[in-house]
């Protein structure tokens, strides 16, 4: 299956790239303001620890989701240079602008990602 043309105009590719670019400058702002959190933290006392340790956990976990998600946002942000934008990568189907607006790095149709939801769940 050959890739897709895009479905959007122009405009509309501008208007997105602007999206993700923003929600890109977001991630990699608190990124580094999670870092210089983890570079000033002091040598927590026994009684601290276990907070210290799940904070640094959620830390880690919501650093991993923010990553996976700025890989996303560079993927589609690719996309727009090629002409594929807002096409689904499992359907080869036109991704509708209200789901590209809420979601611009989303990479598949709600009924798509759906279905990918449902396997992960089974295994």
């Amino acid at each position: 299956m050959g890739k897709t043309q895009t479905h959007l105009s122009k405009k509309e590719l501008k208007e997105f790239k602007e999206l993700l670019l923003e929600e890109r400058k977001k991630i990699l702002e608190q990124l580094s303001e999670e870092e210089q959190l983890f570079l000033n933290q002091e040598e927590p006392d026994e009684a601290d620890q276990a907070d210290v340790y799940i904070n640094n956990t959620l830390l880690r976990n919501l650093s991993d989701v923010e990553l996976e998600k700025l890989r996303l946002i560079d993927r589609a942000l690719e996309k727009i240079e090629l002409g594929t934008y807002g096409i689904c990568e499992g359907t080869g189907k036109p991704i509708p602008k209200e789901r590209l607006r809420a979601i611009p790095w989303t990479p598949y149709t709600v009924e798509y990602a759906e279905m990918l939801d449902k396997k992960k769940k089974r295994r």
